[in-house]
C-alpha cells in the first residue's frame, strides 16, 4: 500500500472518530431530553445526515483499499463532495468544531498530494460554500447583513488560515514531487547499470561453463531486485566493487562495508574457509572490542556454521542464544543471519551479520544477503582465475620465476622509483656456463632440470623486495632495489659460490654447474635504465671472457 493510501486511511479513520463522537453526543442529547420510559433514537435530519456521511466514508475506504480512489476524476469528485458534507455539518447542523477539524485535515492532505492549485481551488470553494450556506440558513432577509457582519471576520480568518496551510503544505508537495522525479531518474540510471552488469555476466557465462547454473540463479534473483530501489542500489555498489577490485582482501573489506551501510546491522563479519585444513577463520569484521573479537575467533568453528557452509543453506535466527551459537556469548547479539559464500565448484566461506534486537531480520534480508553472497562467491572465483591467468602471463612456466615481459615492466617501475626517491638500484645479469654442453651430453630434460634448480637457488637467496626473472635461454636477471654496487657484488658473489658447490642429479646422472655474473648500479655507473642494463650486460660479457664462474662489475676490464 502506498504512502498516499495510508495517509488517506488515517484521515478516514479520524473521520470515523468524529462521526462516532457526534453520534454519541446526539444520542446523549436525546436521552437527556427524553421524559422517561424506553429510549428510541431520533431519526431527525442530523441523524440521517450522519448515516449518509458514514455510508460515504465506508465506500471511500473500500475504494482506497482497492487502489482506485486516486484516479483524477474520482478523487476530485470525492473531495468536493466531502467539502459539501463538512459545510452542511458546520453551517446547517451546527457541528462546527468536529467538522472544522476534519476540514483542516482534508485541506492539509490535499495540499500534500495534489499541490497548490487544487488545494487553493478547494479552499476557495469551501469559503464560497460556507458564505452561501450561511445566507441560506438565515430566515429573514433583513437580518442577512447583520448576521454575516458578525460571522464574516471569523469565517475570513478561518479560511485565510486554510489558504496559508494550502500554500505551506503545497511546498512540501513540490519538494516531494521533485524528489520523486529525481528518484525515478536515479532508478532508471541504476536500471541501465543493472542491464550493463547483466550483459557482462552473460559474457562471463559464455566463457565459463562451470558457472552456468549459478549465473542463471543470480540473474533470476537480480530481476526480483528491480522491485526494490534500495536492493538495486546495493547490487550496483557490489557490482562496482567486483568489477574494479582484483584483490580478494580489498574486495571482502569493501563488501563488508557495503553490508553494514545498507542493512544497518550492529555487526558484520566475513569468514574464510581453509579447504586444506578444513577450518573457518575470521577474515574481515567491524567488531573492535577485544573481548567480543576473542569470543568470535575462538568459537567460529562451531558445528552450526560448518554445517551451513557444507550444506550451502543460509541461517536466520530471530532469538539467538549462546548454547546454539557459541560465538555470540556475552556479546549482546539477539538476531543473526549467516549465508555461505559458495559457487558450484568451491566453498569460500560465510557472511555473518548480527543485531542486538530480537526479530531484527526477515526473509527479504536473507534473500538480499544470499544474492550478495552468490555474487561475492563468483567474484572471488573470478579473482582467483584472474590471479592464475596473471601468473601464467608473467611467470616463466619452466623455472617458476618471472618472465622477460614482466621484468621489463617492473624494471622501468623500479628505476623511476629509484630516481624519484633517490636510492641506489643494482642489476645483475647471470649466464649458466657451458649450458649447451648439458643439453648435448645429458639431453634437454637434464638441461631443463639445471635451469629450474638454478632459478630455485637464486629465488631462495633474494630479499623480499628483490626480483628474479628469466632473461633468455640460460640467462637470468636480478633487480636489487636499495643496494649499491658493493652490496650487490658481495650478494651475487656468495650466490655464485653456493651454485658452484651444488651438484645437480637426475637418476644416476650428476653434474656440477657454474654461473657468470655481470653487475651494474644506478647512479654510480649509469644514469638511465637502458644504460644500467647495458652495462650489466657488458660486465657479464667480461666475466665470460675472463674464464667464467666469476662476478664482474660495470667498467671492469677483462682478466688476461
Amino acid at each position: 500500500m502506498s504512502r498516499k493510501s495510508r495517509h488517506e486511511l488515517m484521515y478516514t479513520g479520524f473521520t470515523w472518530i468524529i462521526i462516532a463522537v457526534i453520534t454519541f453526543q446526539t444520542i446523549l442529547k436525546d436521552i437527556v431530553l427524553s421524559t422517561g420510559g424506553m429510549y428510541y433514537p431520533s431519526l431527525g435530519i442530523g441523524f440521517l445526515f450522519l448515516v449518509a456521511v458514514a455510508i460515504f466514508t465506508f465506500s471511500k475506504t473500500i475504494l482506497i483499499k482497492k487502489g482506485v480512489l486516486f484516479k483524477d476524476g474520482l478523487y476530485i469528485s470525492s473531495r468536493f463532495l466531502e467539502i459539501i458534507f463538512i459545510h452542511i455539518a458546520m453551517v446547517l447542523l451546527g457541528i462546527d468544531k468536529g467538522a472544522g477539524i476534519i476540514l483542516i485535515f482534508l485541506i492539509l492532505i490535499t495540499s500534500l498530494y495534489k499541490g497548490r492549485r487544487f488545494s487553493l481551488t478547494l479552499t476557495g470553494f469551501a469559503f464560497l460554500l460556507n458564505i452561501s450556506l450561511h445566507i441560506l440558513s438565515i430566515k429573514e432577509s433583513n437580518a442577512i447583513m447583520d448576521d454575516l457582519g458578525g460571522l464574516l471576520p471569523n469565517i475570513v480568518l478561518f479560511y485565510l488560515a486554510l489558504f496559508l496551510i494550502s500554500i505551506l503544505c503545497s511546498r512540501f508537495y513540490s519538494d516531494s514531487h521533485e524528489s520523486e522525479q529525481q528518484n525515478k531518474k536515479l532508478f532508471m540510471e541504476l536500471a541501465n547499470r543493472y542491464d550493463q552488469v547483466a550483459v557482462a555476466r552473460e559474457e562471463i557465462k559464455s566463457q565459463n561453463d562451470k558457472l552456468k547454473d549459478t549465473n542463471y540463479k543470480l540473474e533470476d534473483a537480480n530481476k526480483r531486485l528491480m522491485t526494490s530501489l534500495a536492493e538495486l542500489f546495493t547490487l550496483q555498489q557490489i557490482t562496482q566493487a567486483i568489477s574494479s577490485i582484483l584483490d580478494i582482501n580489498e574486495l571482502l573489506k569493501k563488501v563488508n562495508d557495503i553490508i553494514i551501510g545498507v542493512m544497518g546491522v550492529s555487526g558484520s563479519t566475513i569468514i574464510r574457509y581453509d579447504e586444506k585444513r578444513g577450518r573457518l577463520k575470521v577474515h574481515t569484521t567491524n567488531i573492535t572490542k577485544r573481548g567480543g573479537l576473542i569470543t568470535l575467533n575462538d568459537n567460529v568453528n562451531c558445528e552450526i556454521l560448518i554445517e551451513a557452509l557444507m550444506d550451502g543453506n543460509p541461517i536466520i535466527e530471530s532469538n539467538a542464544n549462546a548454547d546454539k551459537y557459541p560465538f555470540i556469548e556475552d556479546r549482546g547479539v539477539k538476531s543473526l543471519i549467516c549465508v555461505p559464500l559458495i559457487t558450484k565448484s568451491q566453498r569460500f566461506g560465510l557472511v555473518l551479520v548480527e543485531h542486538k534486537y530480537l526479530d531484527a531480520f526477515d526473509e527479504n534480508n536473507v534473500r538480499l544477503l544470499n544474492i550478495i553472497g552468490q555474487q561475492v562467491g563468483i567474484a572471488m572465483e573470478n579473482v582467483e582465475l584472474y590471479q592464475r591467468m596473471h601468473e601464467l602471463a608473467t611467470v616463466d612456466s619452466l623455472t617458476g620465476v618471472y618472465n622477460r615481459l614482466y621484468f621489463q615492466d617492473k624494471f622501468k617501475e623500479e628505476f623511476e622509483s629509484a630516481q624519484k626517491n633517490k636510492y641506489e638500484l643494482s642489476v645483475a645479469l647471470l649466464d649458466i656456463d657451458h649450458f649447451k654442453r648439458f643439453n648435448d651430453t645429458y639431453g634437454h630434460l637434464f638441461g631443463d632440470k639445471v635451469l629450474k634448480r638454478i632459478a630455485t637457488i637464486i629465488k631462495n637467496s633474494l630479499r623480499s623486495g628483490d626480483i628474479i626473472a628469466r632473461y633468455g635461454g640460460e640467462e637470468f636477471v636480478m633487480i636489487l632495489p636499495r643496494a649499491g654496487i658493493k652490496e650487490a657484488y658481495y650478494k651475487v658473489e656468495r650466490l655464485r659460490g653456493h651454485i658452484a658447490k651444488t651438484k645437480i642429479r637426475d637418476g644416476e646422472v650428476a653434474s656440477s654447474v657454474t654461473v657468470s655474473f655481470g653487475v651494474s648500479s644506478y647512479p654510480e655507473f649509469s644514469s638511465s635504465e637502458s644504460e644500467l642494463l647495458k652495462m650489466a650486460d657488458d660486465a657479464l660479457y667480461v666475466a665470460k671472457n675472463s674464464g667464467r664462474n666469476c662476478v664482474k662489475v660495470a667498467g671492469e676490464a677483462p682478466t688476461v
